[in-house]
């Protein structure tokens, strides 16, 4: 069985229309519809933003369910000019910024499975949305502005930037369940999110109670919201295409 752990609903919500879903729970740690993608048994979670949301998800994912395969799925962001939006990166490794207490046994990166690396890359070589193996830094919070997304790439050899894919990937080495990280490109390494990240809570749902306190006294970010969310459908929309095939190979 495989599990997809995306973050928030639009990162789930393409894969979540094509599944024949047969069970939805919504449980105190995440959301977990069940059922088949594209004839394979298949689990789809909605982890929440995050450390904490994303490890207890996994964890309680792994308890419940028999799974042999397991990928963290979503958006990213670039950290390297010439990632585009709605680019696949096929992560080799996830790397853990600083910023976050070093528990015992964390290791610096987690590598991929190389089984599923194999057919994750073998797939991206012949498909129409352009294929990159990178590595991910997962940070503690969103990263914006370009100085910021360079001084990460510089300093872990990162190529892309998100918030759950190490600690997605820490409990299922634990577990020994195979894993792999697989992002489309959400923000370049230009755009601004800080606009996006005051709006938004740990599900990622708009809090319209912050819309207007926020925008009336910084009216100048209301464009790079509406770019923002623009963005996000055209990411959601080549990982959906991308993850879908992925599924029917593994």
């Amino acid at each position: 069985m495989i599990a997809l752990l995306g973050a928030f609903g639009q990162e789930t919500a393409g894969l979540r229309r094509q599944m024949a879903v047969e069970e939805a729970v919504d449980s105190p740690v995440c959301r977990i519809y069940r059922g088949q993608l594209k004839g394979k048994p298949c689990i789809l979670v909605q982890t929440g933003i995050g450390r904490r949301r994303a490890d207890k998800a996994t964890q309680s994912v792994l308890e419940r369910f028999p799974v042999t395969a397991l990928i963290s799925i979503g958006f990213a962001g670039a950290l390297t000019p010439d990632l585009k939006i709605g680019e696949v990166v096929v992560c080799l490794t996830v790397r853990r910024a600083s910023g976050f207490g070093k528990d015992e046994g964390e290791a610096e990166q987690y590598a991929a499975d190389a089984g599923l690396l194999a057919v994750a890359s073998g797939g991206a070589a012949g498909a129409s949305t352009r294929f990159l193996a990178g590595t991910c830094v997962t940070t503690p919070g969103v990263v914006s502005g370009a100085r910021a997304k360079q001084e990460l790439s510089r300093d872990f050899q990162a190529q892309i930037v998100d918030m759950e894919s190490y600690w997605i990937a820490g409990v299922a080495l634990t577990r020994r369940v195979p894993f792999i990280a697989i992002r489309s490109i959400s923000d370049t390494l230009q755009d601004d999110l800080r606009a996006v990240d005051r709006i938004l809570d740990s599900e990622g749902r708009v809090l319209w109670k912050r819309v207007v306190p926020y925008f009336l006294p910084h009216p100048y970010h209301l464009p790079s919201m509406f770019t923002a969310f623009r963005n996000m459908r055209r990411a959601e929309t080549t990982l959906t295409a991308f993850i879908s095939d992925l599924v029917t190979r593994i």
